[in-house]
């Protein structure tokens, strides 16, 4: 048996999908114009804590990623045995979180630059990018949640 999920899902998509849009999207852009004018770089710590700051930022990006990718696929095991009343905020609540998560990238792109100057400008560049590759590839989107929605769980 499956179910047809209701129109609140469909706007509580929207609303969170807007509100992630926001962090993941335009946040970073307005970043990239600020990087270099109002951002400006500090003095540069001792060769080498910079690049392996880089590493650990490069690996926290990823990590976000199979943290994104393992918590979609619990909540969607889980999504349709849920009651119709709460499915609207688990979807608010996720897209939320998983546009936070990646908008993390962005303030390692800024801390990265704010260190490393202008030599690490371009890095920082990709992990402000990186935010929104992430969010457009990894956030569901409703057709997941309408899948999701119409499995039946005991």
């Amino acid at each position: 048996m499956t179910r047809e999920p209701s129109p609140s899902l469909a706007k509580a998509f929207r609303i969170a999908y807007v509100i992630g849009l926001f962090i993941c999207v335009a946040w970073p852009l307005l970043l990239q114009l600020m990087l270099g004018t109002a951002i400006r770089p500090g003095a540069a710590p001792p060769d080498g804590v910079v690049q392996q700051l880089g590493y650990t930022f490069t690996g926290l990006t990823f990590a976000s990623a199979f943290f994104v990718t393992w918590r979609w696929s619990k909540v969607r095991r889980t999504f349709g045995s849920l009651e119709e009343a709460r499915r609207p905020g688990t979807v608010i609540r996720e897209t939320i979180l998983y546009a936070a998560l990646f908008e993390l990238s962005s303030l390692y792109g800024i801390v990265y630059y704010a260190l490393g100057g202008p030599p690490a400008e371009r890095y920082a560049r990709s992990f402000i990018a990186l935010t929104t590759v992430m969010f457009f590839v990894f956030v569901p989107r409703f057709q997941a949640w309408r899948e999701a929605a119409q499995e039946e769980r005991p």
